[in-house]
């Protein structure tokens, strides 16, 4: 049964309930810890509302005891949580709290105003590890099955110093998978919505709902880029999202019933060379799909600046999330590449991110350059 947060003395009895348990749960495990801002007061009170909306904070101090609880009390009323019981409230807040303090710790470490800075988006309350186990769901085996040998060498002599193809009626608006780890139908179909409105000057939003549904290996538990590229040329097209709308989960196949939108259609895909120039010549054509490695806590926490990946391993290959970058700029002499996500618009810069390119690591910032794939239509 859900609780509701109808009353301002229930919602005041529920908060000291879920502090308290925390409060008796920290002590025993270590009475030292967190003191500075988890020691609940002998007499509880609701705090003022000093807050009145997440969005914005700078968070590089860490607030005392009663504006962690008005923070956490502001951020489930604009994320819209409820919880089933206290206990579960309990167990949130104290990752909130873990999340905050590493947000706060992490900005206090920023090198420049235009470096990533952390913030409380809409997995404040998840840890972790639940982050991984829902999103980080790329069938890696599948990607690498692409040959060495058919990695494409995009060359350009002259790509625009900035580029955006938002601003050129390429890109769809920022979609949502849920808590489906469907990342790999999200970048797929994003790039090709790209390349189908470049040729045929319409954006159509098309149905990752249908790549999930009907690609045999692909689920909310794994996919492949790779394959769904396949997938999409094999079937000459896929539907649009409004004839297949996206669900949240795989289901069955309906594929036979619902028609290809019209121009959806690509001829083959490529990798694209491993390395940033290629990256580079790559997206001046065309949006494209990347994955990187996304299991840390500064990526799950992202709120806006340029993301160098300091947490990611070095020189490495493996990726764990995909999506699309659809342009690239640069800040304060600063590189990057703007990436669109599928987590919503909560996320990041309203569901973008801004990743570090022209580095000297050998895929990039996290793996960037290791799996990006351009959908080629005539």
């Amino acid at each position: 049964m859900k609780i509701s947060y109808t009353s301002n003395r229930f919602l005041m009895f529920i908060i000291f309930t879920a502090c308290l348990c925390l409060y008796f749960a920290i002590q025993k495990k270590n009475p030292d810890e967190n003191e500075d801002i988890l020691i609940i007061p002998s007499k509880f009170e609701i705090p003022t509302s000093k807050y009145t909306t997440i969005s914005g904070l700078k968070l590089d101090k860490l607030p005392n005891q009663d504006d962690v609880i008005e923070l956490f009390q502001v951020w489930k009323k604009e994320n819209g949580r409820v919880y089933s019981d206290p206990e579960e409230m309990a167990r949130k807040f104290e990752t909130f709290v873990t999340n905050l303090k590493y947000i706060v710790e992490s900005n206090a470490k920023r090198d420049s105003p235009h470096s990533a800075r952390l913030g409380l988006n809409n997995f404040a309350d998840w840890s972790s590890t639940e982050y991984r186990e829902t999103y980080m769901t790329l069938n890696i085996d599948a990607m690498d099955i692409v040959n060495e040998d058919d990695v494409e060498d995009v060359t350009c002599s002259d790509p625009p110093s900035t580029l955006d193809w938002r601003s050129r009626g390429a890109v769809t608006p920022v979609k949502n998978q849920g808590l489906c780890g469907a990342c790999w139908a999200f970048a797929t179909v994003g790039a090709i919505e790209g390349i189908v409105a470049i040729k045929t000057n319409n954006l159509t939003r098309l149905s990752e709902q249908e790549l999930l549904d009907c690609e045999p290996v692909g689920s909310c538990l794994q996919g492949s880029v790779n394959r769904a590229f396949i997938w999409i040329k094999e079937n000459k097209g896929i539907a649009s999202e409004d004839d297949y709308p996206y669900t949240f989960k795989k289901d069955v196949c309906r594929k036979t019933t619902i028609q290809n939108s019209a121009n959806s259609g690509i001829d083959s895909h490529h990798l694209v060379e491993r390395s940033e120039r290629g990256l580079l010549c790559a997206v001046a054509k065309q949006p494209i799909s990347v994955s990187i490695y996304a299991e840390s806590p500064s990526y799950q926490l992202y709120e806006d600046g340029v993301f160098k990946g300091e947490d990611c391993p070095l020189d490495s290959k493996n990726v764990t999330h995909s999506m699309v970058i659809v342009g690239y700029n640069s800040v304060n002499n600063e590189d990057y590449w703007i990436v669109k996500n599928s987590q919503g618009t909560g996320w990041g810069m309203e569901g973008y991110m801004w990743i570090k390119r022209n580095t000297t690591k050998m895929y990039g910032v996290c793996a960037i350059n290791a799996y990006a794939f351009n959908p080629v239509k005539q």
